[in-house]
């Protein structure tokens, strides 16, 4: 399966700060994202529209090797998010119809990015053993830290004890910015660059794999009033 990545070498997005970003074809997000589709913030706006030129294979680049090169000649400690839209590489379904994490291309990233300060997040279930692997095993490499993405503060419980990744979850737009909770008693931080006039490159709180916390991201954009909704009605 081949994902069209592309790489900008300085965002101009104010909250993620001047550093490169990274944005992978919409076919690499996995069926189980329950942001997938009208949800999704990375769906709209002038992101939404790189996004879909990227899909569309009118942007950036299909193999991926290329992509990797082009990290492997980062700086040393270069900070960098991957995937402000998009997702880890895909493989094929396991056998509960599963999607699993494209491990080859994982491990390739992962090696490339050894010698910096990336961060990304994953929506692919790192309950899946497969899935777990390859999050951990990119984790434990060092460079480039995998998030686990979870839908409600409940799955954020979940994918805590798992203990593969750091995770962040998505709250309702209205959450308090302070003194949040997971059901089983996690810290929430809210995304400082929500928060304060911060931004992702000074802030690089979703880079510390060992963190005990967990980054929570107040619903926003154009979908952010729905997804609060389905947040507050136990639909997400």
């Amino acid at each position: 399966m081949s994902e069209q990545v592309s790489l900008t070498m300085r965002s101009g997005n104010r909250k993620v700060g001047p550093i490169p970003v990274s944005t992978t074809s919409e076919g690499s997000c996995p069926s189980s994202c329950k942001m997938r589709g009208t949800d999704c913030y990375a769906r709209f706006g002038p992101l939404g529209m790189h996004w879909k030129a990227v899909s569309n294979g009118k942007r950036g680049v299909d193999q991926w090797s290329l992509f990797c090169r082009a990290v492997s000649r980062f700086p040393d400690k270069q900070a960098w998010r991957h995937n402000q839209a998009g997702d880890l590489p895909k493989s094929k379904r396991g056998k509960r119809g599963v999607d699993r994490i494209h491990l080859g291309k994982l491990r390739q990233l992962s090696k490339a990015s050894k010698h910096t300060t990336g961060w990304t997040y994953t929506h692919y279930d790192p309950t899946d053993s497969h899935n777990a692997k390859a999050i951990k095993e990119t984790n434990d490499r060092g460079g480039l830290t995998v998030n686990l993405s979870a839908d409600s503060t409940a799955d954020a419980d979940v994918y805590a004890v798992l203990g593969v990744g750091p995770v962040v979850c998505v709250l309702p737009s209205d959450a308090p910015t302070r003194g949040n909770k997971t059901p089983g008693g996690l810290p929430i931080v809210v995304c400082p660059a929500q928060t304060a006039d911060v931004s992702c490159d000074q802030c690089r709180l979703c880079q510390k794999r060992d963190r005990k916390s967990v980054v929570g991201f107040l619903a926003h954009g154009t979908a952010s009033k729905r997804l609060s909704r389905k947040l507050a009605g136990g639909e997400v």
